[in-house]
């Protein structure tokens, strides 16, 4: 499951607009003859050669195996995010630390030369509920920082190999338009006034803000998140009791106070769910609303805003608006 941390959106955020090296013809040397045409991941500035039975997703930014169940995930971040991510990549003991917080135990970091220049790989594996699943994560540097996730159920047919010379072939293009990422989310949302779009994040989720700033460091202006959850299904009557869980641990609202719980239609979902209520940022005491919806194949978006209480019921309208215009892609 995808989870969001806000201080994290909102340092990313302040350093983009607030919150290829290498030889394509030495790296395709390596891949196998399962490789299909190369394919550019929309929303991102990724383009690689992926192996049969890859195709692009629509729920998240890469690409879907479905007979073997294993996926490619494109995260890009600020360039800003490279130095602090490259330490982690770097420390073997560091990255072991780190991602086993999310139930990741990597076994390696090595180096690894792709066709958009030199990498970090990580190789481990995750326990997710009965089932394990074997990882591959790779951090490259172009116009942003790329983290490209490779999972696959460890019984899988699929070849570690394989999987590593497709990621070789990796190559990074210029950076997409604003139009282009929105395009590429697997959800539709429109901004209303006066919130506006600063920028999509991991070609899962959007920020919009309201007031002067594109660089807001101080969190003074009012803030929404719409995120897409990418692993997992909520079974059904579950949505409510997984945002309580979600929200306890989001950073900056695992002490929220909630005020109200209700059922909305929310994303096309009848059974949407809302919490609002208060929290505090050092002196500051801000309202703030989470929306819930779940699609029909149990994966569910979620809307998260928060801005003082002073100024939060002027912008329910718009709110009320974005949240109206949320629905999963087709």
């Amino acid at each position: 499951m995808i989870r969001f941390d806000m201080s994290a959106v909102r340092h990313a955020a302040r350093t983009t607009l607030r919150l290829a090296m290498g030889s394509l013809l030495a790296a395709g040397l390596a891949v196998s003859a399962q490789a299909q045409e190369r394919t550019a991941i929309s929303g991102t500035t990724v383009s690689l050669t992926p192996l049969k039975g890859f195709v692009p997703s629509a729920k998240f930014a890469g690409l879907e195996n479905a007979e073997a169940k294993a996926s490619v995930l494109v995260v890009e971040l600020p360039p800003e995010a490279h130095p602090q991510l490259s330490t982690l990549f770097t420390n073997l003991e560091m990255a072991k630390t780190n991602f086993a917080k999310q139930n990741i135990t990597i076994d390696e970091a090595e180096e690894i030369e792709t066709a958009g220049g030199k990498g970090r790989i990580l190789t481990g594996q995750q326990a997710l509920g009965a089932a394990t699943f074997d990882k591959w994560i790779v951090l490259l540097k172009g116009a942003k920082t790329v983290m490209i996730t490779v999972q696959a159920p460890d019984d899988s047919d699929l070849d570690g190999d394989d999987i590593v010379a497709m990621l070789k072939t990796v190559s990074l293009g210029a950076e997409p338009t604003l139009e282009q990422k929105l395009e590429a989310l697997p959800f539709r949302v429109r901004a209303s006034e006066p919130f506006r779009v600063v920028d999509t994040f991991g070609g899962l989720g959007v920020l919009m803000t309201s007031g002067p700033l594109n660089v807001d460091p101080k969190g003074s202006q009012p803030m929404l998140i719409v995120s897409y959850q990418t692993g997992g299904q909520v079974p059904a009557g579950q949505l409510a009791a997984v945002g309580e869980k979600l929200l306890q641990t989001t950073r900056g609202f695992e002490k929220a106070e909630v005020a109200k719980r209700d059922t909305i239609t929310f994303a096309g979902s009848k059974d949407g769910a809302m919490l609002s209520g208060t929290i505090t940022e050092g002196a500051v005491r801000k309202r703030f609303a989470q929306y819930m919806g779940l699609g029909a194949d149990g994966r569910f978006v979620r809307m998260i805003v928060s801005a003082d209480e002073a100024t939060y019921a002027s912008l329910e309208p718009a709110i009320k608006a974005i949240a109206d215009s949320i629905a999963f892609a087709k």
